[in-house]
């Protein structure tokens, strides 16, 4: 693609020197957004347009369990357990337990997410007239971000009590247990309340909030920046008379799009922003990951209306 369209680009500029040329503007929409372009024909034969497509920012809300009910009953039991421990203790003078070590309660059981679209692009695309008419043939490329899809929690910091009760239980799973039919330390009452880490199991992946986003967590879908084009349709790029219109059809070719989700590694004990293979994530989202991995191509259909300057 790009040395068709270094090639085009040697041969504009040789029509260029003998052909002549006309200016003019265009405003669209279609599945690229709203367009703003300017174009130009060389001869009858070609013609080039430059410009930005302004895609809306699209956002959809949801809401979703986290199913913590449990967790919250559990720790909620611990914690009364332990502050009965310390009234005896303390009357006896010794020293009491520390609670901050334990995983906390009070954890959210429902969260509002955010899906937000983000495709604004730019283009450059040649128009090629065979027989000089109005039917075209279209090579060239959009340039957009990586980033098209966001998904994250409204409300700003909103996980932290899952990063605190979960860092409790990493902490607790890192003690050695001092089997004892009576609980000696953190450990042994996180293995007797049966207390887990609080996330999602995708297949290989644990999916749950790093705490170094403090509170927040975000997923995200991934192309390519670059994006050739190629297409028919019909219209010139500048008109003959002084208002025209075009009608285009085509794909461009962003690549396999990739999903990325914050996870934890039990095995190594690191958080990540990872790529989820769907191979690796289970049945059901496997074969939602497999499926889009496989729209490599966004389609364009677009209308524009086109003023000639000159």
């Amino acid at each position: 693609m790009k040395k068709l369209l270094i090639a085009c680009s040697v041969m504009l500029l040789s029509l260029g020197a003998s052909a002549q040329v006309h200016f003019g503007i265009g405003a669209g929409a279609g599945t690229t957004g709203i367009s703003l372009d300017a174009s130009l024909m060389v001869g009858k034969y070609v013609g080039i347009r430059g410009g930005v497509d302004i895609m809306p920012q699209i956002k959809v809300n949801k809401d979703i369990d986290l199913k913590t009910e449990d967790a919250n009953k559990k720790v909620s039991q611990l914690t009364n357990e332990i502050k009965e421990l310390n009234t005896k203790l303390a009357q006896y003078g010794l020293e009491q337990v520390d609670l901050s070590q334990y995983p906390g309660g009070n954890l959210p059981n429902n969260m509002e997410i955010q899906g937000k679209l983000k495709n604004t692009t730019g283009h450059v695309l040649i128009d090629l007239y065979p027989g000089g008419h109005s039917f075209h043939f279209t090579v060239g490329a959009y340039f957009g971000p990586e980033e098209i899809i966001d998904v994250y929690n409204k409300e700003d910091g909103f996980m932290k009590p899952i990063t605190a009760y979960n860092d409790a239980i990493i902490y607790a799973q890192s003690q050695t247990p001092s089997n004892s039919v009576v609980p000696q330390n953190v450990r042994d009452v996180v293995d007797k309340y049966g207390l887990k880490m609080i996330g999602g199991e995708l297949g290989d992946y644990f999916v749950t909030p790093n705490p170094a986003d403090k509170g927040n967590v975000n997923a995200y879908a991934k192309v390519k920046s670059f994006r050739p084009y190629v297409g028919l349709g019909f219209g010139r790029a500048v008109p003959k008379g002084r208002i025209g219109c075009q009608f285009d059809l085509g794909v461009q070719f962003w690549g396999k799009p990739e999903i990325y989700v914050p996870t934890y590694n039990k095995t190594t004990g690191t958080y990540q922003c990872e790529k989820i293979d769907g191979d690796k994530a289970g049945d059901d989202a496997g074969k939602v990951l497999k499926t889009v991995s496989k729209v490599s191509v966004y389609p364009v259909l677009n209308f524009r209306l086109v003023g000639r300057i000159f």
